[in-house]
């Protein structure tokens, strides 16, 4: 049995392989974000908002979230037991805010939040969408 040989061999096929992992990547992270958004705005959006400047909903604006200190966000009537979290130095970092997801009430006794995500994926969704936004 013959086999053809093309030119580069095993470098140029691995050439290859790395110019379409490279190239994917780009169109995987604007499917994963939009993924996120839509997550983000089925899990959230009815309470919170992450345009700039719009009017507070029901709950806090989340723009910017992560790496802010907890109930600092001017206008919002926050629980007294969120300020009193922030006081004692709370700021919300992607673990912080998949704690508060899964159980608000749980993660901080005595706040308003009713909502509750069980499933880790929609959660990871969410906060890799609040990262980008947070930018």
């Amino acid at each position: 049995m013959r086999i053809a040989r093309y030119g580069g061999g095993l470098p140029f096929a691995a050439a290859i392989v790395v110019a379409l992992l490279w190239s994917g990547s780009g169109m995987a992270s604007a499917v994963d974000l939009a993924a996120a958004e839509a997550q983000f705005h089925k899990s959230c959006g009815t309470c919170h908002t992450v345009e700039a400047n719009a009017p507070l909903r029901q709950g806090p604006n989340l723009r910017g979230v992560i790496g802010r200190k907890a109930a600092s966000l001017p206008g919002f009537a926050y629980s007294d037991a969120l300020k009193a979290a922030g006081g004692k130095g709370l700021v919300w970092t992607p673990d912080k805010i998949d704690q508060w997801i899964t159980d608000a009430g749980k993660f901080i006794p005595g706040v308003n939040m009713m909502y509750h995500q069980a499933d880790p994926a929609k959660r990871q969704l969410v906060i890799q969408y609040l990262e980008s936004v947070s930018k």
